[in-house]
């Protein structure tokens, strides 16, 4: 049982948690109302009706998730890509799926190091799928390929993404110790104090550690005492 220290911070904001339910939600309703018309649902016109009325949804989403990319924090797209500090924890990660979990799980503040330089792909996929949809029935075909067949093999992408993005978070939270999941939930994620060399050597931002003082100890002795 771990006793050490633990502080519960504020990593991703109420907007960014809202805007990645409503993707996550909504893409999952597209993938799964998509298949339903492929296999010939009995009311084809309802699931036609909701997977528009959905996508236009998911597009008030994606422009959200836009807009916090300008936001300063840990929505920011400056956290989407990699410093020279982090290539460090980005081969940490890959050596931690290359031996199936079994080497040490790197530390990271927001952002999976690995993973964060890929989302900015993901809402550019995003992005395309939507308007291939909008497009879906005009006769154009770009570059030789007709808007069905884009609309078709970007959902597909964007699938393997996510059952990939669910089996890592899972993978992750089972593995680390930092919440990774709840606080998608709460916004929280839990930093134990003997992380915070490996946060640093991550390149990323650090949580000051509860410091347990003393009774009778002056405050700024302690903290020059965490330093």
């Amino acid at each position: 049982m771990n006793t050490d220290p633990v502080r519960y911070v504020q990593i991703w904001s109420g907007w960014m948690r809202l805007a990645h339910w409503l993707i996550a939600c909504g893409v999952t309703f597209e993938l799964f109302s998509a298949w339903t018309l492929a296999l010939g649902a009995a009311d084809v016109a309802f699931w036609h009706d909701w997977h528009v009325m959905v996508g236009q949804l998911l597009v008030i989403a994606l422009l959200l998730r836009v807009g916090l990319l300008f936001v300063p924090g840990s929505s920011h797209w400056r956290t989407l890509l990699p410093g020279r500090s982090q290539w460090q924890a980005i081969l940490q990660m890959l050596r931690f799926y290359l031996s199936f979990a079994r080497a040490p799980l790197p530390a990271w503040y927001a952002h999976n190091p690995l993973w964060a330089p890929c989302y900015v792909l993901v809402l550019a996929v995003l992005a395309a799928e939507l308007l291939s949809g909008f497009l879906h029935d005009l006769p154009g075909s770009p570059y030789g390929v007709s808007f069905s067949v884009l609309h078709t093999t970007l959902g597909q992408l964007l699938a393997a993404f996510s059952l990939l993005h669910i089996l890592a978070a899972a993978l992750h939270d089972w593995k680390g110790d930092g919440a990774l999941i709840s606080a998608l939930f709460s916004g929280k994620r839990c930093f134990h104090v003997n992380l915070r060399q490996q946060i640093e050597e991550a390149g990323t931002p650090v949580v000051v550690p509860f410091v347990r003082r003393s009774p009778g100890t002056p405050e700024r002795e302690a903290d020059r005492d965490a330093e």
